[in-house]
């Protein structure tokens, strides 16, 4: 019984660590699109900008981000995960993470599996989502 607690520990370490110490936080120098987004019944916020190569692939991304811990590590882990993506393939991790809070299970999301253990708290979903929604608003048109 001891391996699905060290499990759980190693799930809460990883949202612990990024929500404590984001990566990739701050402004990004040159940014070629960029979006921000509000939820509003928290009051996290979170704002995003990349840089796209030629064949539309993030190459670099930084967030601003400020509300919850659960916000912050869930742009962490974003930021760290995205780059060599382009649009659909941040489509398809989003809609594997939405999976993955729908079941509890973040088996095959490698780090991003961490952020599973929100399931059992669906308030808490939209904390989680909102990098990635505006992730793909700046994606979908947010040219600087």
């Amino acid at each position: 019984m001891a391996e699905p607690a060290s499990f759980a520990d190693l799930y809460r370490e990883r949202v612990l660590e990024h929500g404590r110490a984001p990566r990739h936080a701050g402004p990004l120098a040159d940014a070629s699109h960029r979006a921000a987004a509000h939820n509003a019944l928290c009051g996290d916020r979170v704002s995003v900008e990349l840089r796209l190569d030629a064949a539309g692939r993030i190459v670099a991304l930084g967030h601003q981000s400020e509300g919850c811990l659960l916000c912050l590590a869930s742009a962490s882990l974003m930021a760290c995960d995205v780059p060599g993506r382009d649009a659909a393939g941040v489509a398809a991790r989003l809609q594997a993470l939405r999976t993955a809070i729908a079941n509890g299970d973040g088996d095959g999301l490698d780090d991003l599996g961490a952020l599973a253990g929100v399931a059992a708290h669906p308030a808490r979903h939209r904390c989680v989502l909102l990098p990635w929604e505006c992730l793909q608003q700046a994606l979908s048109g947010g040219a600087a």
